[in-house]
């Protein structure tokens, strides 16, 4: 069982780290946000109020044409922290398909000591499909830091 520190000794320091991986090939046509993969979901319940949550997603993708955008970001339960733009976004501006590393990044305050659930979200844009984890492992992390 995890207890809580008082938050003087947690300051700066990585009080949790809890990891998810995915090997399966995932992709979507939605130019509305779709979670990439229910594999990668994260819950963590925050031992400080004020802690800060680095999340971290390592895989690899991208999409099948040119003109073609895809777009990544984090979700907090339902909310996006990419502010609707995304996070990280991939566009082919060749005439075929391409894949390449993705690396998305998010430090998150969600001011709260309930359970939390992360999950990484796709989009694409120019009616092509967007890919994510086309090969290998997926793996996304969320580190609780104390503030």
């Amino acid at each position: 069982a995890v207890t809580a520190l008082p938050s003087a000794i947690a300051t700066g320091k990585v009080l949790q780290v809890v990891s998810a991986t995915d090997t399966g090939n995932r992709s979507t046509t939605s130019s509305s946000y779709t979670k990439a993969s229910n594999s990668c979901d994260v819950t963590i319940t925050p031992l400080l109020s004020n802690s800060k949550i680095l999340i971290t997603c390592n895989t690899n993708g991208g999409v099948n044409a040119a003109g073609v955008r895809g777009t990544f970001t984090f979700f907090r339960d339902s909310t996006d922290i990419g502010t609707g733009d995304g996070i990280r976004t991939y566009e082919n501006a060749n005439s075929t398909s391409y894949e390449k590393p993705i690396h998305i990044s998010s430090l998150d305050t969600p001011n709260s000591t309930s359970e939390i659930v992360y999950s990484v979200q796709m989009k694409v844009q120019g009616g092509g499909t967007v890919y994510f984890n086309q090969k290998g492992k997926t793996t996304m992390t969320c580190m609780e830091i104390g503030a």
